[in-house]
């Protein structure tokens, strides 16, 4: 590793944190988390993620969490969750789940630049197109959540939800 490349991941480390790792437990559907052991040199101790990893995972947790569910931070979580158990007009409802997102993403300072929210329930094909996969994503009523955002080091992320109800 030279110094640039040294240099580059002091400077996320430092501006975008880190902390416990915490992995899905079903992967592919983002329901619960739990945390990661590492082997250490006195025995196992707690895995840490840092940099782009760390903004990835907290966001990806903050976007599974009820907005105002954890007592300890009733700020914490994503609004959108709400709007799925509502009786509103699902094309409402999507834009409230993409709101949700948005304000999140904006709450978090490490996040410098939006680029793109993705919400996919298989009804908007690209191109008109329509295969199988799509069909079937359409029939089981999930709605996958695609998210891409710059940071403040000028990283580009991406965190993908895995299945949320859909709407």
């Amino acid at each position: 590793m030279d110094r640039t490349e040294r240099e580059r991941q002091a400077a996320q480390r430092r501006y975008l944190g880190w902390g416990l790792a915490f992995e899905p437990t079903m992967p592919g559907v983002d329901l619960a988390r739990d945390v990661v052991f590492d082997d250490g040199p006195n025995g196992r101790v707690l895995a840490l993620v840092a940099g782009t990893e760390n903004v990835a995972q907290s966001l990806a947790v903050a976007l599974t969490t009820l907005r105002g569910s954890n007592v300890f931070d009733a700020t914490f979580g994503f609004d959108g969750l709400n709007a799925l158990a509502e009786q509103i007009e699902p094309n409402l409802i999507r834009e409230q789940v993409r709101i949700g997102i948005i304000t999140l993403l904006d709450r978090d300072p490490r996040v410098r630049k939006i680029v793109d929210v993705n919400l996919d329930d298989g009804r908007l094909g690209a191109n008109g197109t329509d295969d199988a996969a799509r069909s079937a994503l359409r029939a089981s009523r999930t709605l996958q959540v695609q998210v891409q955002f710059e940071t403040i080091t000028d990283d580009r992320l991406s965190v993908h939800l895995g299945e949320l109800p859909s709407v």
